[in-house]
């Protein structure tokens, strides 16, 4: 029933992101949602998902970003030579997973308040937009954000008011997002009156082993 949706191309014409269903444990189980980073694609973030998840309380799907690169891979938006990110292809990308997002729930028969939301480097900056986004109807329940960034771009607004729970790690060697965008995430949140947990790490742009057991200790808790 959930073919449809979990694994099978879409229509290019459709709003709907090709999903890669790691564990499709069936209706009544809560879904996470997995964001990749730039370059990467849906296959990337499927491995850590044992490890997080171990005892499978939840449905995981991975996403696929709408822009294909070349010669491989995908990215959830487009930015100039100067860094400044493409507004319309942002905005896009944050469509496209909303609209996925509710395609699974229906589909699958998930709660998409108990869903959460799990982004990696540009994935991050697409979980942060989804989940906090003034525009979606309906909050996930919890927002795990690694090696990331909050993109502030004009248009786009976010909704600070109510907050799902949220996880911020970063590496303080990372050579690709500096570990300052971490901070700015962590240091928004506060701002607005919320204590994310925010874990700092000897490691890169990558995720670490430490960093996967904190991460599974506070899925549990989720």
């Amino acid at each position: 029933m959930m073919r449809s949706v979990l694994g099978d191309p879409v229509d290019e014409n459709s709003d709907l992101l090709r999903v890669n269903p790691v564990a499709s444990l069936g209706p009544g189980s809560r879904l996470l949602v997995l964001l990749h980073g730039f370059g990467a694609d849906q296959d990337d973030l499927a491995p850590i998902v044992q490890h997080i998840d171990p005892d499978g309380r939840f449905t995981s799907v991975c996403f696929r970003a709408p822009i294909d690169l070349v010669p491989f891979g995908a990215a959830w938006y487009e930015r100039n030579n100067e860094g400044i990110v493409d507004v319309d292809s942002f905005k896009n990308s944050a469509i496209s997973i909303n609209a996925t997002i509710d395609a699974v729930c229906e589909t699958g028969g998930f709660d998409r308040a108990e869903m959460v939301l799990l982004g990696f480097s540009q994935g991050c900056a697409m979980a942060l937009a989804v989940g906090l986004w003034k525009e979606s109807a309906v909050r996930p329940t919890a927002l795990a954000c690694l090696s990331g960034m909050l993109q502030e771009i004009p248009d786009f607004e976010y909704d600070l008011t109510t907050l799902p729970a949220v996880l911020i790690q970063h590496g303080i060697q990372d050579p690709m997002v500096n570990v300052e965008r971490g901070r700015h995430i962590r240091d928004v949140l506060i701002a607005a009156g919320h204590l994310p947990e925010y874990f700092e790490y000897p490691m890169g742009h990558e995720i670490s082993a430490a960093s996967l057991f904190d991460l599974r200790d506070w899925l549990a808790g989720v």
